[in-house]
């Protein structure tokens, strides 16, 4: 599935969609900042990310959120984790 740049955004998002509801929007510069990666690698995976439609942003490109399908990618793999 997702490299793990890619993975750990997803999870990000996808606790946030669990606490806070759907989407899980979060703005991009609070990803960056609670992720432990470069700032440009998790800049490339959530490009990454909404190329292949598991992530989508808002019009300003400044708040990233989950699709359903990304939530389903990551239900996925905590199953896989159990």
């Amino acid at each position: 599935m997702a490299q793990s740049e890619e993975l750990q955004i997803l999870s990000l998002l996808a606790k946030e969609w669990d606490f806070s509801g759907p989407p899980g929007i979060m703005d991009i510069g609070d990803i960056v900042s609670a992720l432990p990666q470069a700032p440009s690698q998790t800049l490339q995976a959530l490009k990454r990310l909404f190329t292949s439609g598991l992530v989508d942003m808002n019009a300003l490109k400044t708040s990233a959120f989950l699709t359903p399908e990304g939530y389903s990618a990551v239900e996925k793999h905590r199953m896989v984790d159990k």
